[in-house]
């Protein structure tokens, strides 16, 4: 019998072909433990897509279900021995099926009028502070106006009131670098935590200085990472080609990202401009420099003194960090250097807490269910302070907290560093800032 020859998705057609079906994806995808049926599952989703490319159905026929729910966080990698990348294959599938059928007017008009440019991400934050300073946002939150307005009013649920100022704006009062500067770097800010939660983009801006590093803090759009999740493949190369042409000419040592999924995004920004003669050379030396924020720091090695926490914390980890090698277990080293902290173990804390992009807004009671199992492994812990450093993490495990964990504080990574920096600082062990 003649091989079947893919009609599209040449490129993750033989990644889908790779599965064996042998089910051990079960036990590690967040959708299957809360939805047990078998498109749940990566085999079955994988399979779906592979029905597609030869022929047996069409991309339209699994779009509401096994490509809509699925997280893309390629948790299931780790228990799949020929390492099928069903986030990959997903994403690719839904990119694939959007080219067919087009795409959502307003996700359109967001990927292509409003991410790309910091002036427009800039405006929408004026915008929403005006609201919060008149009272229409605790009206329309309080009133339920909120269920009424999509995807705006399911981010005002979620994210709750805006911080007044932007990571970008809190970068012009940072003090100057601490000790002999040991090098330049640029700080990638996600655009989702510029608005969201600047403080953790401030802190590791504060902590690169502490420890000898100037900063420079570019004005960029998104570096295209929504795109890609959703499926919109010209979006997301449009965004990479941006990022890549602002981050190229900067005269620095390294681009350290501040949110894991961002900077994990922007490594790959070689593989998505490789077709491109003059951008794929710019786009690896970009992406050869990236480094995630924890990672350059373990690299280079802390410098600024650490004074002692009396916290119990947990950390979780970051669907977007890779599955083996040491990355996992930099956050940890990290944690371990901050003198009385005590640091407990989370059952699950590599499984995602359902925040993914907007997934909360797509698929809510999913997400909930999801999110719901990782607190009672949180609550198990018994743990003050859940530590993580991906924004979409933050803004999740927050709502949870607020629900059913009150007393949990949510801090980013580097926020726990800087507390401890300036607990060193407050007993004249290091310089202040």
């Amino acid at each position: 019998m003649a091989e079947p020859v893919p009609r599209f998705l040449a490129d993750v057609y033989e990644a889908a072909s790779r599965c064996n079906k042998c089910s051990l994806c079960q036990a590690v995808c967040p959708t299957y433990l809360t939805n047990p049926v078998e498109w749940e599952t990566a085999r079955g989703r994988v399979a779906l897509v592979r029905d597609a490319i030869e022929g047996r159905l069409e991309l339209r026929d699994i779009a509401d279900g096994p490509l809509s729910t699925c997280l893309t966080c390629n948790n299931c990698i780790a228990a799949c021995a020929p390492r099928v990348p069903t986030g990959d294959i997903v994403s690719r599938a839904r990119q694939e099926l959007h080219a067919q059928e087009g795409h959502p007017p307003v996700q359109t008009l967001v990927f292509r009028s409003v991410l790309p440019h910091p002036g427009m991400l800039a405006t929408a934050h004026r915008l929403s502070r005006a609201v919060q300073a008149t009272g229409l946002h605790w009206l329309a939150r309080r009133s339920g106006m909120t269920r009424w307005m999509g995807a705006a009013g399911a981010f005002m649920e979620h994210v709750g009131p805006l911080p007044a100022r932007t990571a970008h704006q809190r970068a012009r009062g940072l003090p100057a670098v601490e000790g002999a500067v040991r090098g330049r770097v640029a700080v990638f800010v996600c655009c989702y935590q510029n608005l969201c939660a600047p403080e953790a983009s401030e802190a590791v801006m504060r902590v690169l200085l502490a420890n000898g590093f100037e900063v420079d803090v570019p004005r960029l759009g998104c570096g295209g990472l929504p795109a890609k999740s959703l499926g919109d493949r010209d979006a997301m190369r449009d965004m990479a080609r941006r990022t890549v042409e602002a981050l190229e000419p900067l005269e620095v040592d390294a681009v350290v990202g501040d949110t894991a999924s961002c900077t994990a995004h922007l490594r790959r920004c070689g593989e998505i401009l490789e077709d491109e003669p003059l951008l794929a050379a710019p786009a690896d030396r970009v992406a050869a420099r990236t480094w995630r924020a924890a990672e350059f720091l373990d690299r280079e090695g802390l410098s600024a003194p650490l004074g002692p926490l009396r916290w119990t914390v947990a950390y979780d980890q970051p669907c977007s960090l890779p599955l083996d090698g040491d990355a996992r277990r930099v956050p940890q080293r990290l944690l371990a250097a901050i003198p009385e902290l005590e640091l407990r173990p989370l059952t699950e804390a590599e499984m995602c807490c359902g925040g993914a992009g907007d997934y909360f807004r797509r698929e809510p009671e999913r997400s909930a269910a999801i999110l719901a199992r990782k607190l009672e492994h949180v609550a198990a812990a018994g743990v003050e302070i859940l530590v993580t450093d991906n924004v979409s993490c933050l803004t999740q495990l927050r709502e949870g907290a607020r629900h059913h964990l009150p007393s949990l504080r949510v801090m980013h990574l580097f926020e726990v560093l800087l507390a401890s920096i300036e607990s060193a600082r407050r007993r004249g062990a290091g310089p202040r800032g």
